[in-house]
Formats: C-alpha cells, structure tokens, sequence
C-alpha cells in the first residue's frame, strides 16, 4: 500500500518534471520501478516482465505532458502499466478465457473499464457478474478497482475498517470468480 504521502510527493515530482527538473524526474522514475516491476511481474509470466516494465516507463515519458497535476500520480501510473500489460499479454498471444479466471485477471478487466477488452465475451460475462455482487461488495470494487481509490480511501468513503474492506474485496473477487466458472459450466 502506499502512503498518501509518497503519493503527494510523486505527484509533485511529476509536477515538476513536467515543468523540466530532471533531478525529480529521475528521483520518481527510480522510485516508482519497484513498484512497477513487482505490478507487473503479479500479472504477467516473468519472462515478459522487464520488456513490459520498460514499456510502461517508456509509456509514461511519451505521455508525461497528459499528466493532471490536480490528480494522484500512482493512479495515472498504474492505468498506463494495465494499459501495457494487456498490449503484451494480447501481443504473446494470450487468451482470456472464463474457465481459467483468475482475481488478477479479474483485477485488470475492472481496473479500467476503457481497456482493449470492453466489448469482449469476457467483460460481458465480468459486468454481468458484478450486477450478482452485493451492493456493498459492488462498491469496494469498483472503488478500488475502477476509480483507484486506496483501501483506506475506500474505508473512510464507505465508513469500514480498512481490514473489513480488505476483506470485502477479497470476497467480492472470490464471489466473481465462482460467478464466472458457474456460468461457464452451464
């Protein structure tokens, strides 16, 4: 989990590498590649890891100018690393399929829901499977997963303990998953 103040801090360095300071440019980027490649490596075989993690660092300098100073950066960061995740694994000829759905799997399709797979069978299947969901449980992950909010964002938003939306979460995505295997079994 990351600090709200590590996260105003690499909003600020990316602020001002924005405005041309190399030094905070490289203090973030330095910082920031732990966390990408440990991202990415969960979501990927770890052959594909580090050409994917220089992917997304390639992505966010080609992109930097359409970063929003007014939002947190690790919000920004992780929607162009799923962005590069589903290129690659979509590249290496990867299929998604619901009899092997996975919660990252799941994680990816809910984290943005402008990715390549929209209009697939698998997202279909994902929002109808979400409408099963409790309304509570609905919420935590769309919070966490759609709009980026922080466990204890999503805590204070939803007046839960943080450990409650942990589990909350964990469920919601053990739920879809028997939701979708169920379904496909049919």
């Amino acid at each position: 989990m990351i600090s709200m103040d590590k996260q105003l801090e690499w909003s600020k360095w990316m602020a001002a590498a924005q405005s041309g300071d190399g030094r905070s440019y490289q203090k973030l980027l330095k910082e920031i590649l732990p966390l990408l490649t440990n991202f990415t490596r969960k979501r990927v075989p770890d052959e594909l890891t580090d050409d994917i993690v220089q992917d997304v660092l390639m992505g966010i300098h080609k992109v930097r100018h359409t970063y929003d100073p007014n939002q947190l950066f690790h919000s920004w960061m992780f929607a162009i690393a799923r962005h590069k995740i589903i290129d690659a694994l979509r590249k290496n000829g990867r299929k998604i399929s619901r009899e092997a759905v996975s919660v990252e799997e799941i994680e990816t399709f809910l984290a943005d829901p402008s990715n390549p797979y929209q209009e697939s069978d698998a997202r279909k299947d994902l929002n109808q499977a979400m409408q099963k969901l409790s309304e509570k449980q609905r919420k935590v992950v769309w919070m966490m997963k759609i709009e980026g909010h922080s466990v204890r964002d999503v805590a204070k938003a939803t007046d839960m303990s943080e450990s409650a939306v942990k589990v909350t979460a964990h469920r919601a995505y053990k739920a879809l998953k028997g939701i979708l295997v169920e379904e496909n079994n049919d």
